[in-house]
């Protein structure tokens, strides 16, 4: 019986997409033009794309798919475009708490460079967060603010490890309908565009 969330399948996407989707209730005044939005959730929405295989990696893809039951399964997904070097050590100076969207972390030396980067995912637990804004230099104390989105969904205790090395999340198909293979002219196998949303 498989265990989820499940590794992604060793051959690598030719094309990626990942976006996040923020589930937002907007009101405009039809008198003054003033605007307010509610925020309910926000949620990462991944589209990937393999090139042509052999017979042999579609056959492990495919078992893969299946093996996620439709919706029901989850699997691991780290993007594949990720700016910035890796950075290890670094925890949470202080603790984060669910909706918010910045956090003091530590783990520098006192006016070290941070070496993050805006636009460096990163993970907290499960959820897969990408940086906005971040210190170039860690103050006295080895910390620094780090903003991100989208906001975090459940309190970390200070300690807690950020994941820059090889960050994921975890996500589920779209539909029901597991993608299939399709032999071109060839009998290369060819899938199509696999549809995933975060598992929240």
């Amino acid at each position: 019986m498989a265990t989820y969330p499940l590794s992604f399948p060793s051959k690598a996407p030719a094309r990626e997409k990942l976006q996040l989707n923020y589930r937002q209730t907007a009101m405009e005044s039809p008198h003054t033009g003033a605007f307010q939005a509610t925020n309910t959730a926000a949620q990462w929405n991944l589209e990937v794309t393999w090139g042509r295989m052999t017979q042999a990696e579609a056959q492990i893809v495919a078992a893969w798919i299946n093996s996620l039951k439709g919706q029901v399964g989850t699997f691991r997904y780290s993007p594949r475009i990720n700016i910035g070097v890796p950075v290890t050590g670094v925890t949470l100076a202080q603790p984060a708490y669910a909706y918010g969207d910045v956090c003091r972390m530590g783990g520098w030396a006192a006016g070290a460079e941070t070496r993050l980067r805006v636009g460096q995912f990163f993970n907290l637990g499960d959820q897969l967060l990408q940086i906005t804004a971040v210190a170039a230099i860690a103050d006295g104390n080895g910390h620094a603010l780090v903003e991100f989105s989208p906001m975090l969904r459940k309190d970390f205790a200070a300690g807690t490890e950020a994941n820059f090395t090889k960050p994921t999340g975890v996500f589920r198909l779209i539909s029901a309908e597991s993608p299939a293979p399709t032999l071109d002219t060839d009998r290369a196998p060819e899938f199509p565009t696999l549809q995933a949303k975060e598992a929240i």
